[in-house]
């Protein structure tokens, strides 16, 4: 199956916004009092198990990281409803929200069409 030019931009959007999702992580935490090693290894190591796998064409990482990110959604915006936490609930909400989309969209750009 071809990949279109919309399924690559999906694409590279998870990726993206995958990064993205990290780096506030991690911001979020080094800006904590004190900051974790260990929080910061729980929240980001399962995200970057997705990396080789969102390399290949199979759509089944795609799907499982749709599941992953509701988890990190419910983390963001919970932070947003704490006050010293306002600005990380947003990064983690905006790029769970904009990782999400891009995933489905990219999912339904490459699943094969049934004809009825």
């Amino acid at each position: 199956m071809q990949v279109t030019g919309s399924a690559l931009l999906a694409r590279y959007t998870v990726l993206l916004c995958l990064a993205g999702l990290i780096i506030s992580l991690s911001l979020d935490n080094w800006l904590q009092e004190p900051p974790s090693i260990t929080r910061w290894l729980i929240q980001v190591v399962p995200l970057l198990l997705f990396f080789p796998s969102l390399s290949g064409k199979q759509l089944r990482p795609y799907q499982w990281l749709c599941f992953v990110i509701l988890l990190y959604f419910i983390m963001g915006v919970l932070y947003l409803f704490t006050p010293d936490r306002i600005l990380g609930g947003a990064a983690i909400s905006f790029f769970c929200v904009l990782l999400f989309c891009a995933a489905i969209f990219y999912i339904h750009s490459r699943k094969p069409r049934t004809e009825s």
